[in-house]
C-alpha cells in the first residue's frame, strides 16, 4: 500500500511540473511576443515585419493551443484524479471547488478565445499586404489602427491568464 502511494504521489509531481511547464510555455509565450518580440521587431522595414508576424503566429499558434490544452488537461487532473473533486457536490459547495471551476472555465475561454478570435484577427492583419504598404508609403493609421484592435483582443487573453494565475494562487 505504501508502494502505491508513493507511486501516486510521483504521478501528481510529474504532473504538476508538467502543468507547470505548460502554463509558462503557454501564457510566458503569449506575453513575449506581446512585450517581448513585437517591440524588438518594430525596426525592421514594414514588409519584414509583415512577413516576420504571419510566420511567427502561424508557427507558434500551434505551439500555444497545444500548451494551453495540455494546461487545462492537467489541471483537471489534478483537481479531478488528484485532488479532492469527486462529486458534484464538492465542485459547487467548497472554496476549493468553486475556485478549480472558475479556473477551468477562464481558462478555457481564454484558450478559445486565442484560437478563434486572437489568432484570426492577427492573420487577417498580417496578410493584409495593403496596409503594410501603406504604412511603407507614410499612412500609418490604418496599420496602427489594425494593430491595436490585436492588442485589444489579446487583452482579453492577458486578462484571463492573470484571472487563472489569481486562482492558483487562491488554490
Amino acid at each position: 500500500m505504501k508502494a502505491v502511494m508513493t507511486v501516486l504521489l510521483l504521478v501528481h509531481q510529474m504532473v504538476l511540473v508538467l502543468h507547470i511547464f505548460l502554463g509558462i510555455v503557454w501564457m510566458g509565450g503569449v506575453l513575449f511576443i506581446g512585450w517581448g518580440i513585437y517591440p524588438a521587431a518594430r525596426v525592421l522595414a514594414f514588409n519584414q515585419q509583415r512577413l516576420f508576424f504571419l510566420s511567427l503566429i502561424k508557427w507558434v499558434h500551434w505551439v500555444f493551443t497545444i500548451a494551453g490544452c495540455g494546461v487545462i488537461l492537467t489541471g483537471s487532473l489534478l483537481g479531478i484524479v488528484f485532488g479532492p473533486i469527486r462529486s458534484w457536490e464538492t465542485l459547487v459547495n467548497t472554496t476549493y471547488g468553486n475556485q478549480w471551476l472558475a479556473a477551468f472555465t477562464i481558462g478555457l475561454f481564454t484558450l478559445f478565445w486565442g484560437v478563434f478570435i486572437g489568432y484570426r484577427r492577427a492573420v487577417t492583419t498580417f496578410s493584409n499586404r495593403l496596409l503594410w504598404e501603406q504604412a511603407d508609403q507614410g499612412n500609418r493609421r490604418p496599420l496602427r489602427r489594425a494593430l491595436l484592435s490585436i492588442v485589444a483582443l489579446e487583452m482579453v487573453e492577458v486578462s484571463g491568464f492573470v484571472a487563472i494565475i489569481f486562482l492558483m494562487v487562491l488554490l
